[in-house]
């Protein structure tokens, strides 16, 4: 059963030009309606920001020194047994 999500009502001020490209597009594209455009659109922007705040916090945790002793134990640890499955497929 597919999850429905409720929907809010609200209202948007949009530079005039922006509207009228918008309206244009969402015809032009088949959307369903100017409404289904505009919510698909900030749903891109916010998938857009949060890849981004993803990429962001990588970058940080990639200069985390404890993050970083981390990761080494992990690949010090899971060492042996990656060889082993090469070896395997050899």
């Amino acid at each position: 059963m597919a999850t429905q999500h409720r929907r809010k009502k609200a209202t948007f001020a949009l530079n005039e030009t922006i509207l009228k490209d918008a309206k244009e597009i969402a015809h032009e594209a088949d959307y369903r309606s100017l409404n289904d455009f505009v919510e698909t659109a900030i749903g891109e922007m916010i998938k857009r920001h949060r890849k981004k705040e993803i990429k962001r916090q990588l970058s940080a945790a990639s200069r985390d020194p404890l993050f970083l002793a981390d990761i080494a134990k992990a690949q010090r640890d899971f060492q042996d047994t990656d060889w082993e499955s090469l070896e395997k497929d050899s």
